[in-house]
């Protein structure tokens, strides 16, 4: 039984806390947010490779840091991994705004959060079942997260350039 209860309370606490940062997100950069979720309305695939591209070496590296070195490189290393994790669950919190405007609420218009707390439910859902969730959901959601993320910026750069 206990055992039973510690998993469950590690599936709960790990959910409670991705759909934390997806609201987070969206109260401390709501433009980033919105403009990911035009990208994931807009190019998902170009979002997602850019993501792969950019995410998945930017993982090696910090990981092989992280494994060798002074305590200092080490904690560089791990540095690298929660920033690029933390790029994506920013990036990702533009998926749950695209699948919250699905679900319509007449509440939205005053709390606009809403809309990322409800679809940030159901991505969160997705993403604890098991197996499927684990293994596809929450790595094509954080990788696509980056590259909309990243294209973002990138386009919230060019706009303040002009």
């Amino acid at each position: 039984m206990a055992d039973v209860l510690l998993w469950t309370f590690v599936i709960l606490g790990f959910y409670v806390i991705l759909i934390a940062y997806w609201v987070g997100a969206v109260g401390l950069a709501p433009d980033l947010v919105e403009r990911s979720c035009e990208r994931f309305g807009n190019s998902p695939w170009k979002s997602f490779f850019i993501g792969l591209g950019m995410g998945v070496p930017l993982i090696v590296i910090g990981l092989l840091i992280a494994n060798g070195g002074a305590p200092v490189i080490k904690i560089f290393g791990i540095l690298i991994v929660l920033l690029v994790f933390l790029l994506g669950l920013c990036g990702s919190a533009g998926l749950c705004l695209r699948i919250g405007k699905g679900l319509v609420h007449p509440l939205d218009e005053a709390q606009p959060w809403l809309r990322v707390k409800r679809g940030g439910i159901v991505l969160g859902l997705m993403i604890v079942f098991p197996i499927l969730g684990w293994v596809f959901v929450l790595p094509v959601a954080i990788l696509t997260g980056i590259g909309a993320a990243f294209l973002s910026l990138r386009d919230s750069k060019k706009v303040s350039d002009e």
